[in-house]
C-alpha cells in the first residue's frame, strides 16, 4: 500500500494541525473507561423496578457524553489517517509520519511536547529505535 512520504519540512509544516488532532485523543483516550463505566452504572440504576424520568435522563446523559467523546476521538483519528499520519501511541501522543531517508521509507517520529519533527526511525524499529535526524 503506498503512503504519502512527507520531507522533514512538510511534517513540520503541518505540525500545527496534527498537534491539535493529537492533543485531542491524548485528552479523550483516558476518559473514555470513567465514561463507558458511568453508562454501565445508571444503566444499571435504570433497570430497576423503581427507576424513574430521572434515572432514564441520567443513562441519556451519560450516553450522550460516551459517543460525543468517542465520536471527537475517530473524527481526530480519521482526520489523521487521511493525512497518511499513523497514530502509535495515542495517550502518550505520538505520530509517524512516513518518510524516504537514502531511498528506504521510514518513520519521521513527532510526540506531544515536541516543539518539531525533530527524529526518525526504521519501519521496523518502532520508538526504540528513534535517532535524531
Amino acid at each position: 500500500m503506498a503512503h504519502r512520504l512527507y520531507s522533514v519540512e512538510e511534517a513540520n509544516s503541518v505540525l500545527p494541525d496534527v498537534r491539535r488532532l493529537v492533543e485531542r485523543i491524548a485528552d479523550l483516550v483516558p476518559e473514555l473507561p470513567e465514561l463507558q463505566e458511568a453508562v454501565r452504572i445508571n444503566e444499571l440504576k435504570f433497570r430497576r423496578p423503581t427507576a424513574g424520568e430521572e434515572e432514564r435522563e441520567r443513562l441519556a446523559a451519560s450516553v450522550a457524553r460516551l459517543r460525543a467523546a468517542e465520536m471527537a476521538c475517530a473524527v481526530a483519528m480519521r482526520s489523521l489517517e487521511s493525512m497518511d499520519i499513523v497514530v502509535k501511541d495515542p495517550v502518550r501522543g505520538l505520530v509517524d509520519f512516513y518518510s524516504n531517508r537514502d531511498g528506504e521509507v521510514v518513520h519521521l517520529c513527532w510526540r506531544i511536547g515536541e516543539e518539531s519533527v525533530a527524529n526518525w526511525h526504521r519501519l521496523e524499529d518502532g520508538f526504540q529505535g528513534r535517532q535524531p535526524l
